[in-house]
């Protein structure tokens, strides 16, 4: 299945979904993301930011409020720790960045899940604040690289490859 987001618009074949901000986007993806683990509270995503240091996009926000632990492809995004069910999120977001983090790795980056390669997926911080773009870490030369311009893009970017394949 083929999406193409054109301004105001999401084109999925030969139809055309008009919507209305982030969260009705986030929505729609929902339905191309194979896992099923609830959203996490505002609360959670907040007490995360304040161990990161620094501010989730908006993307990410809205996408974790509908689903966290997400699948998109070969990517699988860390989940935010959410106390309903510890079991499936001790592995957290906040466990990777602040106790298992690459000591090669910048400082800016916040990473936010792997392929299982060793390669990482990551938001730069600049002044307390995640940016919007996408990066990855390659682990083997530790360099990085903008993938997407924002979560959306990589979503679509990454449906799209898979539906290629």
């Amino acid at each position: 299945m083929k999406l193409r987001f054109i301004g105001n618009y999401i084109l999925n074949d030969n139809i055309v979904i008009k919507f209305k901000g982030q969260v009705y986007f986030m929505k729609k993806v929902r339905g191309y993301i194979e896992t099923k683990k609830q959203g996490v509270f505002e609360l959670h995503i907040k007490e995360t930011e304040e161990k990161l240091g620094a501010i989730f996009p908006a993307q990410y926000r809205d996408l974790f409020k509908l689903v966290n632990n997400a699948e998109i492809g070969e990517w699988i995004l860390y989940p935010i720790k959410d106390n309903r069910n510890l079991m499936k999120t001790w592995d957290d977001i906040v466990r990777q960045n602040v106790e298992l983090s690459d000591e090669h790795m910048p400082e800016d980056l916040i990473i936010i899940g792997d392929d299982g390669s060793g390669d990482k997926l990551c938001f730069k911080i600049n002044n307390g604040i995640m940016d919007d773009e996408i990066y990855i870490w390659y682990h083997e030369d530790a360099e990085i690289e903008e993938i997407a311009p924002n979560l959306k893009g990589f979503i679509i970017e990454t449906i799209q490859e898979d539906d290629d394949l």
